[in-house]
């Protein structure tokens, strides 16, 4: 057996963009709910061929804004 390498540790995914969908699955709320968010202003969208998509950075400022909230 091979021993394992212990890598740096880095999030599991490096996507950039998420679609509504996903969000909507991240914080188990509807894709409406999502679409209601952009368009108050409470996450910046970019529309990306198309179709609406939040940027990583983004949903990491929305998070850290979420949680001085509370």
């Amino acid at each position: 057996m091979t021993p394992r390498i212990q890598g740096p540790k880095r999030p599991l995914t490096t996507k950039r963009y998420y679609r509504v969908g996903e969000l909507s699955v991240r914080f188990d709320i509807s894709p409406q709910t999502v679409y209601r968010m952009i368009d108050l202003g409470e996450l910046k969208a970019v529309r990306l061929r198309g179709c609406l998509r939040v940027s990583a950075e983004e949903l990491r400022r929305y998070e850290k804004r979420r949680q001085t909230d509370f």
